[in-house]
């Protein structure tokens, strides 16, 4: 078959060698390119035909995808009988539930694809992303992306509030610039929306479970140290909440030992704390603890920087992470730490 005349050369290969694999399908053929994209038909067995309305993006975000179905349902294009596929590099889950959501195919570049058309279903999933940049890209939920993720903590403190962008850069003394790319990111994935009110939280279960992932495969950033003491746990917590009477050292209950002071949803055997790395060994030399290879009973979260601890909250006399750290360390602790986690998001963060 002669090459079609198109920009969108691989684009269109793609599809054309996907569809060829099904056995109803005789053929599909290019028919013109458009501004962002190319039309093509796919012609069955039996001569019937369908037309399929491809656009191609370089960058698939859910709102974006959004944008494109509204603007196609007002589009004059002649094109009856028209299925609509989105190709790109590499589709993201939340853009996947999107198409699906709004009823239109799509097919990556890394081998993800979606397509339903007349009785023809196809569905493959689980393909890494083929173009991911070879260094390491930050995102808003990067732990090492520290202005990000103070920006991100402050707004998931209350869900319900409105966000102008220049209170968060004014109260956080950071840049207007990083506070405008946190909104970008979360408006993109359709998350959050911004209005002359100002950013408002649309789904913050959905924020809360992408961070999480992006927080335990960043968790290798953070050192924790197994400790053992021979105190009841209740005991160890009040020394804890002890040593930072005395000494002034902020050691922050977090995992279990947080969780259950937002909701008591389980019982737990391991104490989970945050300490900062300069406050570390003044903190072990007061302990009723000994660190040890494993099999410890008290887990040191050592941390570096200060947004960990923003929004850090005081319950009967106890120092606690806040809700959202909480929810981020419970995450990770995996069964009965992410029923912690989500009696959290649910109770605290979500409300």
């Amino acid at each position: 078959m002669k090459a079609a005349s198109t920009d969108y050369v691989k684009e269109y290969e793609l599809l054309r060698t996907s569809l060829s694999k099904i056995p109803v399908i005789d053929r599909c053929d290019h028919l013109r390119d458009k501004k962002e994209g190319f039309l093509a038909y796919i012609v069955f067995k039996d001569a019937s035909t369908v037309n399929l309305d491809v656009t191609v993006l370089s960058r698939a975000f859910p709102s974006i995808i959004t944008e494109i179905v509204n603007r196609q349902k007002h589009e004059n294009l002649n094109f009856e009988n028209r299925y609509s596929i989105i190709m790109a590099p590499y589709i993201s889950a939340e853009s996947a539930k999107q198409c699906e959501r709004l009823g239109i195919g799509y097919l990556d570049m890394s081998g993800n694809c979606r397509l339903q058309i007349l009785s023809i279903y196809v569905n493959d999933q689980g393909h890494p992303n083929k173009f991911a940049e070879k260094r390491t890209a930050k995102t808003i939920f990067d732990p090492s992306s520290k202005v990000s993720s103070l920006i991100l903590r402050e707004i998931m403190r209350d869900v319900t509030h409105r966000w102008k962008l220049s209170f968060l850069a004014d109260t956080l003394q950071c840049s207007i610039g990083q506070v405008s790319k946190v909104k970008d990111y979360l408006c993109e994935q359709l998350w959050a929306q911004m209005s002359s009110h100002g950013l408002q939280i649309l789904k913050p279960q959905e924020i809360m479970r992408a961070w999480s992932e992006a927080y335990e495969q960043k968790s290798a950033l953070f050192e924790v140290l197994e400790c053992h003491t021979l105190l009841p746990i209740p005991e160890f917590e009040d020394i804890v909440r002890q040593i930072h009477v005395d000494s002034g050292i902020d050691c922050h209950l977090t995992g279990f030992s947080g969780g259950v002071r937002y909701a008591p949803v389980v019982r737990y055997s391991k104490v989970h704390l945050l300490v900062r790395e300069r406050e570390l060994n003044a903190f072990l030399d007061t302990a009723a603890c000994k660190q040890v290879s494993s099999g410890g009973n008290v887990q040191i979260h050592v941390i570096s920087s200060e947004e960990m601890l923003h929004d850090a909250r005081s319950i009967k006399d106890q120092h606690i992470a806040s809700p959202v750290q909480v929810y981020l360390d419970c995450m990770r602790l995996k069964g009965r730490g992410e029923e912690m986690a989500e009696a959290i998001l649910k109770k605290e963060i979500g409300k």
